[in-house]
């Protein structure tokens, strides 16, 4: 889709594809997340990953693009393996070998503590053992077109709306430890286009 395409779309329709490519970043999350561990992993309590950076963050992925005009989805995850198995970086890279992406031919060796690749629809992975005891994972989408600002902004009241009438109950609630405990597969729904009409602000 080109930048004259996707902006030219009302704010609704960027809001719909905007959700749908949330959704995609965390299938794709999902089953990175279930290749490695099948356990809880931890996600901040203050990102959510609903609301997209600019795309003009990354550096230029899209020719053209500006602070304005583009967005990504980030998300981060971690688990603490001390009780937990352990894949190493090395199994990893074979995973993706597997996967037909395009990772270096040299094995991994134990100084190694970061391992990325980009897979071939554009989504950016990074695994991070720093023998601390954790894995890191964080998953980039592509660059898209689209009305930055608006975008976030709209997406933002509702997620607030959401926010304010529990829509969601305690599901995505920190634990003492301040995260989010999420099995694989378990993620905040990107709020409704409706959330501003199902959940009004209270008035004082």
């Amino acid at each position: 889709m080109t930048e004259e395409e996707s902006l030219g779309r009302s704010l609704e329709a960027q809001y719909a594809l905007a959700g749908e490519r949330y959704v995609a970043l965390y299938e794709r999350v999902t089953a990175m997340q279930q290749d490695i561990y099948a356990g809880e992993w931890r996600a901040s309590s203050v990102d959510s990953g609903v609301i997209p950076g600019s795309g003009f963050a990354l550096g230029g992925k899209l020719v053209g693009d500006t602070r304005d005009n583009s967005y990504y989805y980030t998300i981060f995850r971690r688990y603490s393996y001390d009780d937990a198995p352990h894949v190493t970086l090395e199994e990893i890279r074979q995973m993706w070998v597997e996967r037909g992406w395009d990772v270096t031919g040299a094995p991994m060796t134990s100084e190694n503590t970061r391992l990325t690749v980009t897979d071939p629809d554009g989504y950016w992975y990074e695994i991070r053992d720093h023998n601390d005891g954790e894995l890191y994972l964080s998953v980039h989408s592509p660059v898209y077109w689209g009305d930055w600002g608006p975008v976030t902004d709209a997406i933002y009241e509702r997620e607030k709306a959401e926010d304010a009438a529990r829509a969601h109950g305690d599901a995505f609630d920190a634990a003492e430890d301040k995260f989010v405990h999420l099995l694989p597969g378990a993620y905040r729904p990107f709020p409704a286009w409706d959330a501003l009409e199902k959940y009004p602000p209270v008035s004082e």
